[in-house]
């Protein structure tokens, strides 16, 4: 029983600091009491089973009112993420609203800028995949890239929505705090906006090996993510509706069962070793390789995708 009790109680002060109250110093006292409340019991009330019984029973009251909660798509936006992009079909063409361009002088000073952009289904020819890290060996971000020859490149990121003044924290996206986004965006924006104007992240690019019926899929799947957000929000969760496990839930993903699809630091090896990048050298060799922040942060505006791959291209011929 307390093996259940003790993560059940944690679970519950974590959603009364940052669900139930509405300031940050409030919820730290509520919690602190809920959990001495909680030892209190155990430590006086016996047998047992009497305060587990308690316990259950307030976390179900309290659970049915927290999963009430809902999301919204009607709050003060952080400014990086205040426009939900949206995708219409007529038939080859795909118009694509709400196309993140930003122009940064840094990463909290920058002219928004949103596109629309046309592109042909038909033209598209292949997929690229961009991790970004900030040092952890657990945790990194992965970006889809669609190449639509010339109709240029379109980059998909799921990403937290942020609201004005909040910041990542782990413990705080298991709680009903925060809203997903299919951020729409121009390659230089998702690249700069991190290797550039972010402290200490790197980015790494890799080309997709996989079949253009695959990736024909993926797209698809994505516009039809994005419409559905567009329409209906969804929480984001730190583990079962993240950047990577969001991706693995669209109808046509290939399941991955592995567990760096969580702990996603590791899931380039992990496409590696399934397949799904370029076996032909070492991985070691492939990522130190693919390291793009030099490249990308001297890359001229134009052509900025096409001078990318040129360069990971002459200097894979270098080696």
């Amino acid at each position: 029983m307390l093996a259940l009790a003790a993560p059940t109680t944690l679970w519950m002060a974590g959603a009364i600091r940052y669900d139930l109250c509405q300031t940050d110093t409030l919820g730290r006292l509520f919690a602190a009491c809920w959990v001495v409340s909680v030892g209190f019991l155990f430590a006086v009330w016996q047998p047992v089973w009497q305060p587990f019984a308690f316990l259950m029973g307030v976390t179900g009251i309290f659970l049915v009112w927290w999963l009430r909660l809902k999301p919204s798509h009607d709050r003060d936006w952080d400014p990086s993420v205040a426009v939900l992009p949206r995708v219409s079909r007529h038939e080859d063409e795909l118009t694509l609203e709400n196309v993140r361009n930003f122009e940064y002088r840094s990463l909290n000073d920058f002219t928004p800028r949103y596109e629309t952009r046309t592109v042909h289904f038909s033209n598209l020819r292949g997929a690229d995949i961009i991790f970004f890290n900030w040092g952890s060996p657990w945790m990194s971000h992965p970006v889809l890239v669609f190449d639509f020859g010339t109709d240029g490149r379109i980059c998909i990121s799921i990403e937290v929505r942020y609201r004005k003044g909040q910041k990542y924290a782990i413990v705080r996206s298991f709680y009903r705090q925060q809203e997903l986004i299919y951020l729409v965006a121009d390659e230089r924006d998702v690249i700069l906006r991190r290797t550039k104007h972010s402290p200490n992240q790197t980015a790494h690019l890799y080309h997709m090996t996989v079949s253009l019926d695959i990736v024909q899929k993926a797209f698809l799947d994505y516009v039809g993510a994005i419409n559905d957000l567009y329409e209906t929000p969804h929480w984001y969760h730190g583990l079962f509706r993240n950047c990577t496990t969001t991706f693995y839930r669209l109808p046509s993903s290939r399941s991955l069962r592995d567990f760096r699809v969580l702990l996603n630091g590791r899931l380039d090896l992990a496409l590696y070793e399934n397949g799904r990048l370029d076996r032909s050298l070492p991985f070691d060799e492939l990522k130190r390789l693919a390291l793009i922040n030099d490249i990308a942060n001297g890359a001229p505006e134009a052509d900025f995708g096409g001078h990318l791959r040129r360069e990971l291209e002459r200097r894979c011929h270098e080696q």
